[in-house]
């Protein structure tokens, strides 16, 4: 691939020296000046960050793994658990579910040892889905059990039909405990403090980003509001996506992924660097990249997909570089893959505004940030301006 010197003007060359990291001490500055340190805090286990494990094995029916009855228990909890959450803070919850089988015999349909303790898992981490739609959705309540049988607890107690085992009232006890379902629920993750318990006093603060981590769905910004007025939020020319979650962590506005200045790459709609990074995120099913407000394309081949990006298909687009060159090529990778599906994003010029209320502290703010290299890494801003609205 050809190599090609981009022609641009001072202010560009100075915005793209800021947002490229320095590879002698990888300290990455935002635009303009340094930011300073943001105080972090770690949720601890405790009684306050540990919801009291539950025990619902027995109320599945014999051989059956679908059970009303359990749905109905993780229904009645939820005011509990929806209020542990809201008190014990954290930037996200997960629930783990474990499960059990003894040695006894398996009801037709589940011969494989282990299969009915994986399907009674799995059936609760599909009530908690249905349950928990919107907590699920934005990223603070996640589900964790056993993905195959070889994750499930297999019991240790002899069984043998022809000796009695199954009318032993000691060995009936014994299975009975070895076949089990459980699950619990922890706070858990980095949650970032503001320097006060009002977010009106942001005016002027830069974030250094840097790039999210997978383990917390690339979140790098997550606050209380507190008081009345609008946001300011400002990318650059590197996607970011703002949200604002009511009290009940609903997703109430949803910037998406935007960026608000233009990229250097002049034919280029999208910058492939950033549209790969993405779609790998999205066939992960991360919560960063889900909701309605998240840009898709599709394309039944590399060369349909090409022709996408490009600004003015009949025109070269010049060489290869870390932004462009080598993410086409990881994009025809995933086009003779199979992948059909490809996540872009809004680009305006200038910073995104936003309403928000809170002031009680009662809703919040999250930012999502999976873009990054070694080199290249996302910075953005984060202002507000109370008893304002737009």
């Amino acid at each position: 691939m050809i190599k090609q010197t981009w022609n641009i003007d001072e202010d560009e060359r100075n915005r793209i020296l800021n947002l490229h990291e320095s590879a002698t001490n990888r300290q990455y500055l935002t635009l303009e000046q340094a930011v300073q340190p943001i105080v972090t805090k770690t949720t601890t286990s405790s009684d306050n960050t540990v919801f009291p494990e539950q025990k619902i094995g027995n109320q599945f029916k014999f051989g059956e793994y679908q059970s009303d009855v359990v749905k109905n228990s993780i229904v009645a909890l939820k005011p509990k658990i929806e209020e542990f959450i809201k008190k014990s803070g954290g930037n996200e919850f997960i629930v783990n579910i474990s499960a059990g089988e003894s040695n006894v015999t398996n009801p037709k349909g589940f011969e494989e040892k282990g299969s009915l303790a994986l399907a009674r898992a799995n059936s609760v981490k599909q009530y908690f889905q249905e349950i928990f739609p919107e907590l699920i959705e934005n990223g603070t309540l996640i589900i964790e059990g056993p993905k195959d049988v070889s994750q499930v607890v297999l019991g240790k107690t002899p069984y043998d039909k022809t000796k009695g085992d199954s009318k032993n009232p000691e060995l009936i006890k014994l299975y009975k405990q070895e076949q089990f379902v459980n699950f619990d629920i922890k706070g858990t993750g980095e949650v970032r403090d503001s320097d006060s318990q009002n977010i009106c006093q942001w005016p002027g603060r830069k974030i250094n980003a840097g790039q999210g981590e997978e383990r917390y769905d690339y979140v790098l910004t997550n606050e209380k509001l507190f008081g009345k007025g609008v946001i300011t939020f400002d990318t650059g020319s590197i996607p970011d996506r703002l949200i604002v979650t009511n009290k009940n962590n609903v997703i109430t506005q949803d910037t998406g992924y935007v960026t608000t200045r233009a990229h250097v790459y002049r034919n280029f709609k999208w910058v492939p660097l950033y549209v790969y990074q993405l779609t790998l995120i999205n066939l992960k099913n991360n919560v960063s990249v889900s909701g309605s407000k998240i840009i898709k394309i599709t394309a039944n081949s590399y060369e349909e997909l090409f022709k996408q990006l490009l600004i003015d298909p009949t025109k070269s687009f010049g060489g290869g570089n870390d932004e462009v060159g080598d993410p086409l090529d990881d994009l025809k990778r995933l086009c003779e893959q199979g992948v059909k599906e490809f996540v872009v994003y809004t680009q305006q010029t200038g910073p995104v505004t936003l309403n928000f209320n809170g002031p009680s502290g009662e809703s919040g703010l999250k930012v999502y940030s999976p873009i990054g290299t070694y080199k290249i890494k996302t910075g953005y801003s984060v202002t507000a301006n109370c008893n304002k609205t737009i």
